[in-house]
């Protein structure tokens, strides 16, 4: 259970980052930070 909290925190962290460069037109910072998010999942299921 603390491992799924730790990835909720850090997905938490992660939105919050891509909410902040989003209001503020940042398009790139908006493509990396999806684009990490979506490895990391990638990266999670290939775990498994």
């Amino acid at each position: 259970m603390s491992v799924f909290k730790s990835y909720l925190r850090q997905l938490i962290r992660q939105l919050k980052a891509l909410q902040k460069a989003n209001k503020e037109g940042n398009k790139e910072e908006v493509e990396r930070i999806i684009d990490e998010l979506l490895k990391d999942a990638q990266d999670g299921l290939e775990d498994d």
